[in-house]
């Protein structure tokens, strides 16, 4: 599409009249009609104004070129998903297996430590204590 009937275009779906296009480019009615039709072309300044004013880069305004649209990101498969979340389940059962594991060695090292105790406690009783 050439730059005229782009523009012709853009200001349609803006809902703008020649006037009010003309009012925020500053420049008169008439220019703005000189530049739908191809009589005239806007300098730089004017260029980057309506870019900016339709929210679209120079190149598409000018060269009718459309972005290429970012790659995207792919996310993984549903079965690398339910890999994922399996291990983490895992790992969470694991740290509940640990715990209980050094619950029950502190319960068996505080038993050793008070069957240790008594049979002190009954050694002093019967033969004193050490010197």
């Amino acid at each position: 599409m050439e730059f005229n009937n782009k523009l012709y275009e853009l200001r349609k779906q803006k809902g703008l009249s020649q006037e009010e296009l003309a009012n925020r480019l500053n420049v008169s009615r008439q220019t703005i009609s000189k530049w739908e039709v191809g009589d005239s072309t806007p300098d730089m300044e004017k260029l980057i104004a309506m870019s900016d004013l339709f929210g679209i880069s120079l190149d598409e305004l000018i060269l009718d070129k459309t972005p290429e649209p970012a790659p995207t990101v792919q996310a993984p498969a549903q079965s690398e998903l339910y890999k994922d979340i399996k291990e983490k389940v895992l790992t969470d059962e694991n740290r509940k297996k640990m715990k209980k594991g050094a619950k029950i060695a502190l319960i068996i090292f505080g038993i050793i430590l008070a069957i240790d105790a008594i049979s002190f406690a009954v050694y002093v009783a019967l033969n004193g204590f050490p010197k």
